[in-house]
């Protein structure tokens, strides 16, 4: 599959995923610390799948990297993160992971040919 200078569609999914999944509980922060590990661990999971988007539009030539810690972060969401966001989130999540891991670089173009 070949695509643009980044994967844009992988971006927004696990950005998508990541901000769904957070966004629970964050909406109240003054319940957090009654919310206890398991807001915890949402949070975390969070900011993880929000630092995957960030990686994927930084250094998109390692997406295969960024794209399966996206579907792990995702499967792992389900029994950790309020059943992974509500189901929606962990689905962002696994969907923007195999766009990430399906996304190819653009071939570079050869030096000097006037094609």
């Amino acid at each position: 599959m070949r695509g643009g200078h980044r994967p844009r569609g992988a971006i927004a999914c696990v950005a998508c995923a990541g901000v769904e999944i957070g966004y629970f509980p964050l909406a109240q922060v003054g319940l957090l610390p009654v919310q206890g590990v398991s807001g915890a661990a949402t949070v975390m999971f969070a900011l993880a799948l929000v630092g995957c988007a960030a990686h994927l539009w930084a250094v998109p030539a390692r997406a295969h990297l960024s794209g399966a810690a996206a579907i792990v972060l995702g499967v792992l969401s389900y029994p950790f993160a309020n059943l992974g966001g509500f189901l929606l989130g962990m689905l962002l999540a696994l969907v923007g992971g195999a766009l990430a891991l399906a996304w190819r670089p653009p071939p570079a173009q050869a030096a000097g040919s006037g094609g």
